[in-house]
């Protein structure tokens, strides 16, 4: 299909997804498809990576099938872009080498690159536009650092002319008024970031004159974020509901002793974070979840033990985070339902309400709310000034959130747009 020149190209790298979108010579955006394999929307790239040998990688869903397929044996990597301020994580050993923060992400962002060219074809002088958060941390020295390691990792994966641009400044650029002026708040909560850009958006398409294209500018008062999003909502509802059914409450009196031990919190802090739990599967960690069977204080606690030791050998974490992003997702729709996890012999299932839900929440969405409320203090302008609240990302879509940051701001209207390409495709509009 013929296109035309290509104006810009949009990458939007994030902790969940990533999307990339073009501008064409017509002044269009088009979203490209950058994962067209069947289970997912094409145009949404996982943001996962794993490496069974030395020699081979795959990127996105494939990655989770072969990671299953494998028995998962190997490397298997998620959310990588929160390591990009972690001064604490220096790189991993992958298959016997040393692999640093920059060159884990260069590998994801080459295999991105390579399928955007498969689409275009070389991006030669094309300009890319790369999205980042509006904040990576709050220490100023792990936001720099943040910074220069994701300008290394796109070296590293051969892009040449880019530009950083933020990621809630983007989606604002496919924003459109009709008032003259307008002071919006630009919200987008994804997997890992929770961003906020408040800014006046000023049309000028009426003051330019016939035959021209409309124009929008855009004024921007303040950018604050914070690494508080939808893969919080899910830890603590696993945190709070879930963890129980797989041994948190286990105690265990070791041969000859008198003390009585509970489950290690450190096992426990694995269990929402369903890549790591190949961690478990290590030897001296697999050799004590199973010698518990002989030390348990309470025989009825074995159903939980034993629910955890199927967990791990079967490979079910990823199953266990789909059945809470399922509840997430039906119970923006409904007030009760239930949750429902059962592969033998775990038979976990039980009501919960929408308030019930909520109730688990209150942390992150107050951590959200304060965050939307430090941009407006730091772009020096009163909640009750803001015309517009202007949703984008996946989070977005959680009632609660809606509801408090609605309430926030009670003269906004709510506008929204494609929850999770609207980055991409103000990313692409982003060409001087």
């Amino acid at each position: 299909m013929s296109r035309g020149k290509i104006r810009a190209l949009g990458i939007d790298f994030g902790t969940s997804n990533t999307a990339a979108a073009i501008l064409t010579d017509s002044g269009a955006t088009e979203l490209l498809e950058l994962d067209p394999s069947t289970g997912g929307d094409p145009r949404l790239l996982k943001s996962l990576l794993y490496f069974p040998t030395r020699r081979e990688s795959f990127f996105g869903r494939e990655a989770i099938s072969q990671y299953f397929e494998r028995d998962m044996e190997g490397r298997f990597f998620q959310s990588v872009k929160k390591l990009l301020p972690n001064s604490d994580f220096q790189g991993t050993i992958i298959h016997g080498s040393h692999v640093s923060v920059e060159e884990l992400i260069a590998r994801y962002l080459t295999d991105t690159r390579k399928r955007i060219e498969k689409i275009i074809g070389p991006l030669g002088e094309i300009p890319v536009f790369m999205g980042r958060p509006a904040r990576y941390a709050q220490d100023p020295g792990k936001e720099g650092l943040a910074v220069v390691r994701f300008k290394t990792a796109c070296d590293l994966a051969g892009f040449s002319r880019y530009r950083f641009i933020e990621e809630p400044s983007a989606a604002a650029k496919t924003y459109r008024s009709e008032k003259e002026k307008e002071l919006i708040l630009v919200i987008d909560l994804g997997g890992g970031t929770s961003d906020f850009t408040l800014m006046r958006v000023k049309n000028l398409s009426k003051k330019v004159e016939a035959g021209h294209t409309e124009r929008t500018e855009f004024d921007i008062y303040s950018v604050h974020g914070i690494s508080v999003a939808g893969d919080s909502l899910d830890s603590e509802f696993m945190n709070s509901k879930l963890l129980k059914f797989f041994g948190s409450d286990i105690r265990y009196q070791r041969p000859f002793s008198s003390n009585v031990l509970t489950m290690p919190g450190s096992l426990m802090k694995v269990l929402p974070k369903w890549h790591h739990h190949a961690f478990l599967r290590e030897r001296s960690t697999w050799s004590f979840i199973q010698s518990l069977h002989k030390e348990l204080v309470d025989p009825e606690q074995k159903k939980w033990l034993d629910n955890l030791i199927t967990l791990v050998e079967d490979n079910l974490g990823y199953s266990l985070h789909q059945a809470v992003e399922k509840l997430k997702v039906t119970l923006s729709e409904t007030n009760l339902t239930d949750f429902l996890f059962k592969s033998h012999p775990i038979a976990i299932q039980f009501p919960v309400s929408t308030q019930e839900f909520e109730d688990v929440l209150q942390s992150p969405v107050q951590q959200i709310k304060e965050a939307a409320l430090e941009t407006l203090r730091l772009g020096k302008h009163e909640p009750e000034k803001v015309e517009a609240l202007y949703f984008t990302g996946g989070t977005s879509q959680v009632p609660i959130i809606r509801r408090t940051l609605t309430a926030t701001f009670p003269n906004a209207r709510v506008v929204d747009q494609d929850t999770f390409t609207s980055v991409a495709s103000g990313l692409a509009l982003s060409e001087p």
